[in-house]
C-alpha cells in the first residue's frame, strides 16, 4: 500500500464529495483555490477567488459534514488497506486516466497499483454470456500477447463472461490484471469471482471511483466503463451483442483517442454482432492475431507466435434450477416486464428492480427491449 499525506488527502476526498462540480469543474476550481485545507476551514476565501460560484456548491464547503464523511472514508481505506489517489497527483494517479475529461477525481486501489506508464495497457471487454468461442479466442489472444509483449497488463471489470476469462488468463501467465469495480473496494462483486479477485491483488489491483461501503448499483456499471477504457492505451472487445455494455467501452475509447479492436465471430452469431457493427463502422480494427494488435500499437513482437482460435461451436448451456420464484415466472410465463413481475410476486417495485439486477448480473436473466425481462 502506497504511504500517502493523510492530511492532504482529507481535503481532497473531501472536494471529491462535493455535489455539483465534477471533473471539469473541480478543475477549474483548482486553478484559483490552491489550499484545499483553508477552501474548508475558512471557505470565505472562496468567495473571493471565485465570486462566481453557485450557492449550492459554496454552501457545502461550510457544512461539515462533508470533512466528517471524508474522516470516516480515511478509516475504511486504512482498515481495508486501500489507497486513494488524487487527480492531480502525478506520481500515484495513473496518467492516462488523468487525461480524460471525466475522469474520477479520487480513484481508490488494492493491491499492487504500479506506475501504468511503464507497462503497455490492454483493455478486454465483452458479453456477460460468453460461448466457448468467446473464452477460448480471449485465452489465445492474451497468450501470444503475453509471449510478445514484454510489460503487458490486463485491465477488465471482473464480470461475467468475458471479463473474467480475461483476468483468469492473465492470472494463470503470471501477468498483471487489474479489475475495475462498480463499488466500494471492501467488497467484491459478483462473489462468485472472490478467488480470482484475491488472487490478482499478488500482481495487480482492485480499483474503483466509489469509496470504500458504496454498494453496487446498475448505473455504476456503465460509469466504470469510463475508467476501464481511460485506463489503457487500447480496448479489445471480444463476443458483444447489439446491446451489449462493452460497446460503450469501446465508444468510450474512441472518445479518449485509444485504439479499439473487435473480433469477428460467425456471421449468424447474436453474441458477435456488437463486434461486427464496430468493424463495419470503422470504429474498431478488426482483429485475427496477436500480431496485428502489436504492430498497430507500435508494441513491437520478440517472436511470431500464431493466434489459432478454437472456432468449436458454443458449450451446451447449463441446466437452471427454476426454485427462485422470478426465474420460475420467467420459465412459465415468457418475457415479463418489471411491473407484471412485480404483481404477479407480490413484490415492490423498487424491490422487485433490485432482485432483477441481482439476477441479471449473475447472468440468469437477460433485459429485452421495451423493459421485458427473460431467462437467458
Amino acid at each position: 500500500m502506497i504511504i500517502l499525506d493523510k492530511t492532504m488527502l482529507r481535503y481532497q476526498i473531501a472536494l471529491s464529495l462535493v455535489k455539483g462540480l465534477g471533473t471539469k469543474g473541480t478543475r477549474l476550481f483548482l486553478q484559483h483555490i490552491h489550499n484545499l485545507e483553508e477552501a474548508f476551514t475558512h471557505p470565505e476565501c472562496i468567495r473571493t477567488a471565485l465570486p462566481q460560484l453557485s450557492n449550492r456548491i459554496y454552501h457545502q464547503f461550510l457544512d461539515t459534514a462533508v470533512l466528517g464523511e471524508a474522516d470516516r472514508i480515511l478509516c475504511l481505506c486504512e482498515s481495508e488497506e486501500i489507497t486513494p489517489h488524487f487527480i492531480l497527483d502525478e506520481e500515484h494517479y495513473p496518467s492516462r486516466l488523468s487525461e480524460c475529461p471525466d475522469a474520477p477525481i479520487i480513484l481508490y486501489s488494492k493491491g499492487k497499483f504500479e506506475a501504468w506508464g511503464e507497462r503497455h495497457g490492454l483493455s478486454v471487454v465483452g458479453t456477460r454470456g460468453a460461448t466457448s468461442y468467446g473464452k477460448s479466442v480471449t485465452s489465445a489472444l492474451i497468450g501470444s500477447l503475453s509471449e510478445q509483449v514484454s510489460g503487458l497488463v490486463i485491465v477488465s471489470g471482473l464480470a461475467y463472461g468475458i471479463d473474467i476469462q480475461a483476468h483468469r488468463s492473465a492470472l494463470e501467465l503470471g501477468l498483471p490484471t487489474v479489475a475495475v469495480l462498480a463499488h466500494g473496494l471492501d467488497t467484491i462483486y459478483p462473489a462468485v469471482h472472490r478467488r480470482e479477485a484475491i488472487a490478482m491483488l499478488e500482481h495487480g489491483a482492485w480499483v474503483s471511483e466509489y469509496a470504500p461501503g458504496v454498494r453496487a448499483r446498475p448505473s455504476n456499471f456503465l460509469a466504470r466503463n469510463r475508467i476501464i477504457a481511460g485506463l489503457t492505451e487500447a480496448t479489445l472487445v471480444v463476443e458483444a451483442g447489439q446491446h451489449s455494455g462493452s460497446l460503450s467501452t469501446a465508444r468510450l475509447a474512441l472518445e479518449y483517442n485509444r485504439e479499439v479492436f473487435a473480433v469477428p465471430g460467425r456471421v449468424n452469431d447474436s453474441m458477435s454482432v456488437g463486434c461486427h457493427q464496430l468493424i463495419e463502422g470503422d470504429r474498431a480494427h478488426l482483429l485475427s492475431s496477436a500480431e496485428g494488435l502489436i504492430a498497430e500499437m507500435g508494441w513491437g513482437g520478440e517472436r511470431q507466435v500464431s493466434f489459432q482460435p478454437n472456432f468449436t461451436a458454443p458449450s451446451a448451456p447449463k441446466a437452471v434450477s427454476y426454485s427462485h420464484p422470478v426465474l420460475r415466472a420467467l420459465d412459465e410465463g415468457g418475457a415479463l416486464t418489471l411491473d407484471e413481475l412485480a404483481r404477479l410476486l407480490g413484490r415492490t417495485i423498487a424491490a422487485m428492480s433490485d432482485e432483477l439486477f441481482e439476477l441479471e448480473m449473475e447472468g440468469l436473466i437477460q433485459a429485452q427491449p421495451g423493459g421485458a425481462y427473460r431467462l437467458s
